[in-house]
């Protein structure tokens, strides 16, 4: 029994819930796009008395296409 393509993430089965790209906004399936975890943009040596080590940041989790994933040399 053949349990799908012998490359990448596919899987035996159906489809795979579409996710936009937050680069473009293209609908990918979620099988086919690459996940990217991106920090908030703040600068913690403008605030005083704050150390970076203690500091708990939380990553927002997002997905990019193929062509944007490359574009910005994310995947090679």
């Amino acid at each position: 029994m053949r349990m799908g393509k012998k490359w990448g993430l596919y899987k035996a089965g159906g489809r795979s819930q579409p996710v936009t790209c937050i680069y473009c906004g293209r609908l990918v399936p979620r099988i086919k796009a690459i996940e990217v975890r991106r920090r908030p943009p703040i600068d913690l040596r403008s605030i005083p008395g704050v150390d970076r080590r203690r500091v708990f940041l939380p990553r927002e989790k997002g997905y990019a296409c193929i062509s944007c994933a490359k574009h910005r040399r994310l995947i090679k």
